[in-house]
């Protein structure tokens, strides 16, 4: 009997692309550094990994929009947890990829120390690997938790008290989503300490264990909760379907951005930067991953890298903003037919870059910041961060504008 699959297949021409991009990256970062070099960096990229994965996870998984499909096909916890690891994978392997590049393909000498590269290679996919289980499995179960936060008169009374007191739309269901977060962040960051204390101290292997330890620790953490994997899934997936739409007095409610609030944006294109933000805001909160993202840059910095390095690291994370104008790639969030029956092509180009000037401010405050407390980066530094992240949202705004083009003929 043939297996029918509910997962949308990827493009070859965009498993390629993303393949050559991992390579491409990987080969700037660290083709041309020593073995100590890029072992350290290996080490810094998965403190960063550690946390994408622990505040990204809920994210990639939920909502699911083929939750009716697997209600209809009645999938058992086998099979169900097979479909969300391989969801998960999906977005991994790059990562994976990435890995292999930075610490295998050496330029100045590409066979010297080949077994302590592929030590450390197999260490921070063995790391990677753990953190990614157990981030899916903490908030796949997490569900029950949150609803009850959520509906619990002690969950209402909290809410009360921050709305009354520091004015913040607190929603006491994202209490289990912030203890995930942290209690994952802890357990990455510690496990890779621990590690590469004792791979300083013993030998590489050493390190490898540390992380082979956790990967033991993941597969029976989600062994242990395989047999409530089917009802803690739909029950989260419920969860996160509803979890910003939550006001200061606890009314379900989705608090949409007003168009008069997007004062940076001109007249003429803010209604139309407007939609695309309300949009966005409907998929994934924005302001949250960048604050998360700039933490994890602050971390970095914290560890006194090379100045160069830590500019590279403020340049990928300018960068990585542009996913969210990816987004407004998609037809269910923009189709390109309506886009051009509501306005010019030039329009829609111009309103993807308006859209991402947006982050330029909060970008500097995170770079003087840093600049305060490290001396890093400096002025030509944030210049050149600035100067990338504008060119490259005019070149993503201009593939935009090519697929609103190109696409408006198309329903």
């Amino acid at each position: 009997m043939a297996t029918i699959s509910i997962r949308r297949k990827t493009s070859r021409f965009i498993l390629l692309t993303t393949a050559i991009l991992a390579i491409i990256l990987g080969l700037i970062w660290t083709g041309n550094s020593t073995l100590e070099s890029r072992v350290i960096t290996q080490r810094y990229f998965l403190f960063v990994l550690t946390g994408l994965a622990a505040f990204l996870t809920p994210y990639l998984l939920f909502p699911d929009k083929n939750t009716p499909l697997i209600q209809l096909g009645n999938l058992d916890k086998k099979s169900l947890s097979h479909y969300i690891f391989t969801k998960l994978g999906s977005y991994c392997w790059p990562v994976f990829l990435l890995m292999a590049v930075m610490l295998l393909v050496d330029f100045n000498s590409p066979f010297q120390n080949l077994t302590i590269k592929i030590i450390s290679l197999f260490s921070s996919w063995l790391l990677f690997s753990s953190i990614v289980i157990l981030s899916a499995v903490r908030y796949v179960k997490s569900g029950p938790a949150s609803q009850f936060w959520k509906e619990s008169t002690k969950g209402r009374d909290i809410r009360q008290k921050v709305a009354d007191y520091l004015k913040y739309p607190l929603d006491p269901g994202s209490i289990p989503s912030l203890m995930n977060t942290l209690i994952i962040l802890t357990i990455g960051s510690g496990t890779i300490i621990l590690a590469v204390y004792l791979g300083e101290l013993v030998h590489p292997i050493a390190e490898m264990a540390i992380f082979a330890c956790l990967v033991v620790y993941a597969i029976n953490y989600l062994r242990k909760f395989t047999g409530t994997l089917v009802r803690d899934f739909y029950s989260s997936n419920s969860f996160f379907r509803e979890f910003f739409g939550v006001n200061l007095k606890g009314e379900e409610a989705m608090a949409v951005r007003q168009v008069n609030q997007l004062w940076w944006v001109p007249g003429f294109l803010r209604m139309h930067v407007w939609q695309f933000i309300v949009q966005l805001d409907r998929i994934v909160p924005a302001g949250r991953a960048v604050a998360a993202g700039h933490l994890v840059v602050l971390f970095i910095a914290y560890q006194r890298p090379d100045p160069q390095f830590l500019t590279i690291i403020w340049v990928i994370f300018a960068l990585l903003h542009h996913l969210f104008t990816l987004l407004t790639f998609r037809h269910e969030v923009a189709p390109p037919w309506l886009l051009r029956w509501v306005a010019p092509v030039d329009i829609w180009f111009f309103s993807r870059v308006w859209m991402q000037i947006r982050w330029l401010l909060p970008l500097f405050l995170g770079m003087n910041v840093q600049y305060f407390l490290f001396g890093t980066p400096d002025v030509a530094s944030q210049a050149a961060v600035a100067i990338t992240f504008l060119l490259s949202a005019i070149f993503v705004s201009a593939l935009g504008m090519a697929k609103t083009f190109n696409g408006a003929n198309y329903n």
